[in-house]
């Protein structure tokens, strides 16, 4: 069963009810049809689960009884921070941010490297179909944390603002390192960061290596950049979730 996402000012635990409204309530009236008295799962992005049942549809909202209350399930105990440029094509950049949140990423920054192409993906009815897209993924998933999505940034700044940063992953199509993920610090987030169709230049990663970004190998394979989110993303997580981590 996929949770359902209603923002947590919906909430209220001293009646024991929530509203689902905007783009939810359609889904769940229109194209799921559902009715009094069905049982849903919610999520308010801020960790929290409440099992509930459907009391009243209206013409725009859902009113829910809450029926039991859950908390942080099944999320990471590490902050999983995907840095990734825009690709050419805007529907496989979509793709990316929906199976990275999918895979239980807690944040998507998007950067501007020097062979990024499409610098112009981030307009104001842009950037609210990627957040339709991270709700959608977060409520398939069944996740409980909403990932948010970062204004973009240049790479320079992208160096800067993460320079305090200890646990940083680049994945490189030239690197033939395999070897284990090495977290200096188990308290603080994990970095991880991925170029686009070009790749990073020469220039870039003489800049990430000098400022503490492990680069790591995607394999003798050629892949593209959304696959290599896919990839490393789930090979981080699996090698984590190994570690007890």
């Amino acid at each position: 069963m996929e949770y359902y996402f209603t923002k947590k000012r919906n909430v209220n635990l001293e009646k024991s009810e929530l509203i689902v409204d905007d783009f939810e309530y359609k889904h769940l009236v229109k194209v799921l049809r559902k009715n009094t008295g069905d049982e849903i799962t919610i999520t308010d992005g801020e960790r929290n689960v409440y099992n509930c049942i459907i009391k009243k549809i209206d013409k725009s909202k859902i009113i829910c009884s809450i029926e039991k209350t859950s908390y942080n399930l099944f999320e990471l105990s590490v902050d999983l921070k995907l840095y990734l440029s825009p690709l050419r094509n805007t529907s496989r950049f979509e793709f990316a941010v929906e199976k990275a949140v999918e895979l239980g990423v807690n944040s998507i920054h998007p950067v501007i490297t020097e062979y990024t192409v499409n610098k112009n993906i981030f307009s104001k009815a842009k950037t609210e179909r990627l957040n339709r897209i991270i709700i959608g993924a977060l409520g398939q998933s069944q996740r409980c944390l909403l990932p948010k999505i970062s204004e973009a940034v240049t790479f320079k700044k992208m160096i800067e603002e993460t320079s305090a940063d200890e646990n940083k992953i680049v994945m490189y199509e030239l690197s033939d390192d395999s070897s284990e993920i090495k977290l200096l610090d188990k308290t603080k987030g994990l970095l991880l960061m991925i170029g686009p169709e070009g790749g990073f230049s020469d220039s870039e990663i003489k800049l990430l290596k000098n400022n503490n970004w492990q680069v790591r190998s995607l394999g003798k394979r050629k892949i593209r950049a959304e696959t290599a989110v896919i990839v490393s993303v789930f090979d981080i997580i699996s090698k984590l979730n190994k570690n007890g981590t």
